[in-house]
């Protein structure tokens, strides 16, 4: 699902090319997504709960509307920049947000023949190397990192049965227990999957320009 600032006029642009939500702030504490007869109405914490389910009932657009002063809060959920949308090419071309089933969607969708999906989950630890971590924060060179996604892709592409490949790797900061990457194959027959679904791990460690800083409870900071 693409997130992107907007209003009403942006929210009606893109129904006109996707499935879209409303998301409008709609007091000092509290939200409001409406799309068609759905509607959902929570507090401000809970927005990126709200967003993930959004994605997985399969929505393209979420029109964040009336966010202004939460945007900084938002961008650490999400773990990316929400940009302005003032036409549908800007749509378009926003980022997109992940969850373990909008991935599987992503995989399965069109492919008829393909019997085994494989997902890796990969989670932020809450312990390294006995020390207590109380923040994890990713940056990536993002000018190459999606023609490097798309280079790895085709690698794991390249194994026989393999259909499909997805890569989902969060950007900003991360909590103990929270999720960082995704990652998916799907093939013919289960035994298809195992072997790209490694490769594509240890290629996203090494091939992929993204970096990790841990950040300790007791205040020591380092980069990997």
């Amino acid at each position: 699902m693409k997130i992107v600032l907007g209003n009403e006029a942006t929210f009606e642009d893109a129904k006109k090319i996707g499935k879209a939500v409303l998301v409008a702030k709609n007091g000092k504490n509290e939200f409001c997504a409406i799309a068609g007869e759905l509607k959902i109405i929570s507090e401000i914490k809970n927005l990126g709960i709200v967003l993930e389910c959004l994605t997985d009932l399969g929505f393209d657009f979420a029109i964040l509307e009336g966010f202004e002063l939460e945007i900084e809060e938002i961008k650490d959920e999400v773990g990316f920049n929400i940009p302005k949308a003032e036409k549908i090419d800007d749509l378009q071309k926003a980022p997109e947000f992940e969850t373990i089933k909008s991935i599987a969607e992503k995989l399965k969708k069109g492919l008829m023949d393909c019997g085994a999906v494989g997902i890796f989950v990969g989670v932020a630890r809450g312990v390294s190397e006995g020390k207590k971590v109380e923040m994890l924060e990713y940056e990536a060179y993002k000018e190459i990192l999606d023609d490097k996604v798309k280079e790895l892709v085709k690698k794991v592409k390249k194994f026989p049965g393999i259909k499909n490949v997805e890569i989902y790797h969060k950007i900003g900061k991360i909590k103990p227990g929270e999720d960082i990457v995704y990652i998916g194959v799907i093939g013919q027959h289960r035994k298809d999957i195992w072997a790209p679904l490694i490769l594509a791990v240890e290629l996203m460690k090494t091939d992929l320009p993204i970096w990790k800083k841990e950040r300790f409870e007791n205040g020591e900071e380092r980069w990997i």
